[in-house]
């Protein structure tokens, strides 16, 4: 890893950082995309150095600077990241699109031992979970009313878990919505496909409360199609759900 400090964005799981997991572990770090010293004035942000012309081009193409603030800030981390795991600099972490266009590391970053990752970001949270030689899919969301939560439950969830969704009380939907989007959301985004595609094509249900802030098996299912499932409550405010391959 290279002696300078790594830049902010505040990575707050630093313990592991500099090893790659074990075999058979996951690893996964918060990130905290909230506005520094330079408010959301991303080109004056240290991550701004990391990225490639192509990365910056994508933060400058979206309407909102708080956005592209996130962006920058997620994308930094997640180089510093896989760079201290590969020992190398963040910069020469390379990556390209993988199945449905999940991003992977370049074959030629997979000297060392191979890692898979996967990224997930909802207000000012960001999710990186990395894995020796598992595939894996993470998802977060900030807790907030869905307008429309209803209809969405009814086009992409199973009958099952309609009527059990239409079980839950009117004020505990808002939290329930949450609870089964990042489940499904985290499947599919480890198999590396669209929501649309195969969300009706298995159910995770959407558990009994609340997560903790540790990850733990999703209830009651906590295993769907060969892909074991967790969630927690990494910040408060926030759901997450993490699908890593069986075994």
């Amino acid at each position: 890893m290279p002696n300078e400090p790594a830049p902010r964005p505040l990575i707050l799981d630093l313990a592991a950082l500099g090893r790659p997991p074990d075999e058979g572990d996951v690893h996964v770090y918060r990130v905290d995309l909230s506005a520094g010293p330079e408010g959301d004035a991303f080109r004056e942000m240290a991550e701004w150095t990391l990225l490639t012309p192509e990365e910056r081009g994508r933060a400058e193409r979206l309407v909102r600077a708080r956005d592209g603030r996130r962006f920058v800030r997620c994308r930094g981390a997640l180089r510093t990241i896989l760079g201290a795991l590969l020992g190398r600099p963040p910069v020469l972490v390379a990556f390209r699109a993988g199945p449905g266009g999940k991003p992977v590391l370049r074959p030629d970053d997979e000297a060392g031992p191979p890692l898979q990752f996967n990224v997930s970001h909802s207000g000012e949270l960001a999710l990186i979970a990395v894995s020796r030689s598992r595939e894996l899919g993470v998802d977060v969301e900030e807790t907030r009313p869905i307008e429309q939560a209803g209809r969405i439950v009814e086009s992409y969830f199973t009958a099952s878990e309609v009527a059990e969704f239409l079980r839950f009380a009117e004020e505990d939907r808002a939290a329930a919505f949450i609870r089964g989007w990042t489940r499904k959301e985290a499947v599919v985004k480890a198999q590396g496909v669209g929501l649309a595609g195969l969300a009706t094509e298995f159910e995770t249900l959407f558990g009994p409360a609340t997560p903790g802030e540790a990850f733990r098996p999703c209830s009651p299912l906590a295993e769907v199609k060969g892909w074991r499932l967790w969630e927690a409550s990494p910040r408060p405010g926030y759901v997450a759900a993490l699908a890593v391959a069986g075994g």
